[in-house]
């Protein structure tokens, strides 16, 4: 009966010893699905506007958009639909102008690299330094801060190269997603996502089909 006692004890001592580490694990897993769902967003200013891209921690992008002002000669429906025309145009020739040239410039590169760093790389960093301890906390290891590096350059670098390859397709995807009457002017914003390009294409098709 002793036996059976003592065995019992260390069974229920180990059960709850081991509770401990597999609560932990659970936090760190919540944790890399709230950064895997997150995203950042960058801004790029054109000749006629700011482009903002929003972006994930893949290197995926989720959407661009870009404004676009105009100013209302009166308040008749054909100044504000004139004035909403060409707001529109501004906003579209900045996405343009952001596709066909400002994408593959380096300088867009370092900015994706930079957000994308301060977005994702801050919150890893704060998710290890929670499950570290302080001696480990106190010596950074320089081939892990490098291989972060380049990670981020590398992560910016596929990310242009996506959005260039569906430059085409962004396009077709423009849909107006706000506008205002504000004061004297008009602001349209156009943007583009992946639902937008969807829905293009099905449009496109429909169209197609009923030709």
């Amino acid at each position: 009966m002793k036996v059976y006692v003592a065995m019992l004890f260390a069974f229920l001592v180990t059960a709850c010893g081991g509770s401990a580490p597999r609560q932990q694990t659970n936090t760190t897993n919540t944790e890399k699905q709230e950064l895997s769902t997150a995203t950042a967003e960058s801004a790029f200013q054109g000749s006629t506007g700011t482009l903002n891209l929003v972006f994930d921690a893949q290197g995926n992008w989720t959407r661009l958009s870009a404004k676009g002002t105009a100013g209302l000669a009166d308040d008749s429906p054909a100044s504000r639909e004139s004035a909403l025309m060409i707001a529109s145009l501004r906003a579209k020739r900045t996405l343009a102008e952001f596709l066909s040239s400002q994408v593959k410039s380096e300088t867009t590169v370092r900015r994706i690299a930079k957000t994308y760093a301060r977005k994702f790389q801050s919150a890893e960093q704060q998710s290890e330094e929670a499950t570290a301890d302080s001696e480990a906390a106190s010596n950074p290891d320089d081939e892990k801060r490098g291989a972060k590096s380049e990670q981020v350059h590398r992560v910016a670098s596929v990310l242009v190269e996506r959005i260039n390859e569906s430059s085409a397709a962004i396009l077709k995807g423009v849909q107006v997603s706000y506008r205002s009457f504000e004061g004297g002017r008009v602001v349209v914003e156009v943007s583009a996502s992946r639902q937008s390009i969807a829905v293009s294409r099905q449009v496109s098709r429909a169209m197609s089909g009923s030709l």
